[in-house]
């Protein structure tokens, strides 16, 4: 009897061992997929994960006259911005929203992006854009073009052009060149020279 027991007690004792090591070898395989997704969303840019065709539909209750309230539905097709992830201090996609009865525009895109960056942009600045066939000139009219965007680290202010480049790239294929530019002249800080006849981003 007690060998019988004793030889049960084995059985399942490794077949737990057998469920347990498949368990977490599922969430091994589960960890690295999502893991190698994520690497190669942000390394190689990616965005199939942040369709422009999806839209997010908002619900907010409004009072009316009587005290009562309705519901009114706020439409907003998504499209890709960039920004600078504060830990990892690198270029990332990220979701924004422009009303869907509007027209998607290079103007809107950038403002999305400056206000996105906020929080590492000094001060106030004007932005101008310049659309020519497969080209965009964005202008910046600041008051110290030392520091366009406040005393940062030169490669801060590389990054936040890159967020703007890769806004404007990939929402509109006519585009395929960036350039930059300080008050109506050539893009020159303290700690950044950009050529005027050379993009600073070119998709080809």
């Amino acid at each position: 009897m007690f060998k019988n027991t004793k030889g049960i007690l084995i059985c399942l004792i490794v077949i737990s061992l057998g469920l347990s090591a498949c368990g977490n070898k599922e969430k091994a395989i589960n960890k690295n997929s999502l893991s190698s997704k994520r690497t190669s969303s942000v390394e190689s840019v990616e965005t199939d994960n942040l369709p422009m065709s999806d839209t997010v539909d908002t619900v907010i209750k409004v009072p009316d006259r009587e005290g009562n309230s309705k519901d009114i539905s706020i439409v907003q097709k998504k499209f890709i911005i960039y920004t600078i992830d504060s830990e990892s201090e690198q270029v990332v996609p990220k979701t924004g929203t422009v009303m869907s009865d509007e027209a998607l525009k290079p103007e809107s895109v950038v403002d999305s992006v400056i206000l996105e960056l906020d929080g590492l942009i000094d001060g106030d600045r004007d932005v101008k854009l310049e659309k020519k066939d497969d080209s965009v000139t964005v202008d910046f009219s600041v008051s110290d073009k030392k520091y366009p965007f406040g005393k940062k680290h030169k490669a801060v202010e590389t990054k936040i052009l890159e967020c703007i480049s890769y806004s404007i790239l990939d929402n509109f294929t006519d585009y395929k060149k960036i350039y930059f530019k300080l008050n109506g002249e050539a893009y020159i800080s303290k700690q950044l020279k950009l050529p005027g006849n050379k993009p600073f981003m070119a998709d080809e």
